[in-house]
């Protein structure tokens, strides 16, 4: 996998090229998560980050949209949830004029900085711009600075249902690439072979009833010779 860590050391708006408007402190009322996030797994585990804010206080501001009378949160719900159990009534949040799509990239993004999402994750992302939004893989890989291979690997592991997922997490194992792909190829009940189904080769049928015995023989043992050598079946 090529990665570049073209978000690393940079403000997530900068990023993108959007529009902002000043830092300012936002009521915890007035804010509600994005029902679109793309963490799935963990999005309630915020003790490490609930103590770091007790002790050093919100080192990088939340990134918000206007939705309604409300702001959705684009970026920074852990923050938001840790602010809440702190019993913050306010919270410093950037405010964005993106579009919801716009938004979503760049919750993707920010995830994907921080090494917030599992691959499972990554991927059931990457399903949802390639199907809803249509986003092509050259797009999503450009995106997130992956490789096109790469893009539809993770798009693959997604196949996967979330019940899966997370008892694989409970029993102990890392939700690594490798353990996924395990994981998908036994829930389709696939061998070894690569994640992405290959089409199964068309069948060649060879009529031999019309041969010389001696050349039919002839050709029957090279072509057990051949199928030895190359694992033909």
């Amino acid at each position: 996998m090529a990665k570049r860590a073209e978000f690393a050391g940079m403000d997530l708006l900068t990023a993108f090229g959007g529009e902002e408007s000043s830092r300012k402190e936002i009521s915890i009322g007035d804010i509600q998560p994005n029902p679109e996030q793309p963490r799935i797994f963990g999005r309630e585990e915020v003790s490490d980050l609930t103590e770091s804010m007790r002790r050093l206080g919100l080192i990088e501001p939340i990134v918000v949209r206007k939705a309604g009378k409300k702001f959705q949160i684009v970026a920074g719900e852990r923050r938001y949830q840790a602010a809440k159990i702190l019993g913050w009534k306010s919270i410093a949040a950037v405010e964005t004029d993106a579009s919801e799509d716009r938004c979503y990239e760049m919750a993707l993004a920010e995830n994907e900085k921080r090494k917030s999402l599992n691959p499972w994750e990554v991927g059931r992302a990457i399903q949802y711009l390639r199907k809803e939004k249509k986003k092509t893989a050259e797009e999503v890989a450009k995106l997130l600075g992956y490789t096109e291979r790469y893009v539809k690997q993770l798009s693959s592991i997604a196949r996967l249902d979330q019940k899966s997922v997370g008892d694989m997490l409970r029993s102990g194992r890392e939700a690594s690439v490798k353990n996924l792909e395990t994981l998908l190829k036994k829930k389709e009940g696939r061998g070894g072979e690569t994640i992405s189904p290959r089409k199964a080769p068309d069948r060649v049928v060879l009529d031999l009833k019309s041969l010389p015995s001696k050349t039919k023989d002839l050709f029957l043992r090279d072509l057990s010779t051949l199928k030895k050598k190359y694992g033909i079946r």
